[in-house]
């Protein structure tokens, strides 16, 4: 009996090690998960290393601006969440109170929410709650009444490039306007735009650097993966024997991950060694992020080889989740909802979360779930696709 109950384990033991000599074997294979996403790693670190590009650091300190710079429109719609500390407690004006002005006009820009403490606004800022919080400092209406110039802190997440530009034009619009209902034409209000949850480094070399990362883990396996059935010739006289459907793709499936993971030592190693990174996470939990988007990529790849049912169409059906992936990676487009679903988009959110603000695999175990439950249904829909089919194309 227990000869019986192990023959299955056996099997699956026996098709992984099948499908990793293949996949050795496979010279162009190799090329395309090893050395075409370091080449990438490679090409942004020429580019951040020799170009004015290297110069968007982002990272730790306060940049001090006027308010008098282009392109401060905004509307009341401008979907900016905004948290705003008023700290300031004195009253030099009059009656009417300079901080609580100031903020009625973020409030016609932004959705605000007001909160008692810096540390209060961090928080939400950390859990996503708003897009950046404003710190209206003590002795701001009192500067303002003697004609001294004062400061307004204004604190953004640094992984959000994009949204920065918008919480930068709300912040300048409002500011304007306030000065203007005074009459005040000088910059009497200057804000500082303090950068949260980013590492030693620059954007470029920080979270694009991620996203690719991500981007060569994900794909870079399904791109492989999705020839695994169409192409394997020999599968045809396994399937003569006992051995299941489920078992060949779980077999599948073990070894592109076990691939992935040499993948993922790789360029995880690359990306933190090329760009000097001081990331807020082991490098452990960096590995595991990595072997899950590996193993999604994987279980994606194996989807659409059992769908397909040529070689042509695996390639086909791949370009199209290539590009599909990179339209709704949340990267460059805000994607609502499906942000919180789609593989690529989790493993990157998991990157981001972990590297650059610290949480733990286990303060992130509803994402590595999703992934988790991602790749179980997309295993589940292979075997009953690739069970359907008579022949192999």
């Amino acid at each position: 009996m227990a000869e019986v109950l192990t023959k299955p384990s056996r099997r699956i033991r026996n098709m992984v090690m099948k499908e990793l000599r293949l996949i050795i074997k496979d010279k162009v294979a190799l090329l395309l998960i090893f050395l075409l996403p370091a080449a990438l790693i490679g090409m942004l670190w020429y580019v951040t290393d020799s170009s004015s590009l290297g110069g968007m650091s982002l990272g730790g300190t306060s940049d001090i601006g006027g308010g008098d710079d282009a392109g401060n429109e905004t509307s009341s719609d401008s979907g900016v969440r905004l948290g705003i500390v008023d700290l300031d407690t004195t009253e030099d004006y009059g009656a009417e109170d300079l901080s609580e002005n100031l903020t009625e006009f973020y409030d016609t820009m932004a959705n605000v929410t007001m909160y008692e403490t810096p540390a209060d606004a961090y928080r939400a800022l950390y859990e996503e709650q708003i897009d950046a919080y404003i710190v209206i400092p003590y002795g701001f209406e009192h500067n303002l009444t003697i004609n001294e110039p004062t400061y307004i802190e204004v604190h953004y997440d640094g992984n959000d490039l994009f949204g920065s530009f918008s919480i930068q034009g709300v912040v300048q619009a409002g500011t304007i306007l306030f000065r203007v209902s005074k009459l005040w034409i000088r910059s009497e209000v200057f804000p500082g735009m303090v950068v949260e949850f980013t590492p030693e480094g620059g954007y470029l070399e920080s979270v694009f650097g991620g996203f690719i990362v991500i981007f060569s883990s994900y794909l870079g396996i399904a791109m492989t993966s999705a020839q695994s059935i169409v192409g394997d010739t020999p599968l045809r006289r396994m399937l003569l024997t006992p051995t299941s459907r489920l078992e060949v793709i779980v077999a599948k499936v073990i070894g592109y991950v076990i691939i992935g993971f040499f993948q993922s030592l790789l360029l995880v190693t690359l990306w933190v060694l090329a760009f000097n990174l001081s990331l807020n996470t082991s490098f452990i939990s960096l590995v595991i992020i990595m072997s899950l988007s590996s193993l999604t990529g994987s279980a994606t790849g194996i989807l659409i080889s059992a769908v397909a049912g040529t070689r042509l169409q695996a390639n086909q059906m791949f370009l199209f989740v290539l590009f599909g992936t990179l339209i709704l990676s949340g990267f460059f487009l805000d994607v609502g909802v499906l942000d919180k679903i789609l593989p690529m988009n989790q493993g990157m959110n998991l990157l981001i979360d972990t590297a650059f603000k610290g949480l733990t695999i286990l303060e992130v175990i509803d994402r590595v779930l999703i992934l988790f439950g991602f790749s179980a249904i997309a295993i589940l829909a292979a075997t009953f696709i690739f069970s359907k089919k008579p022949t192999l194309g």
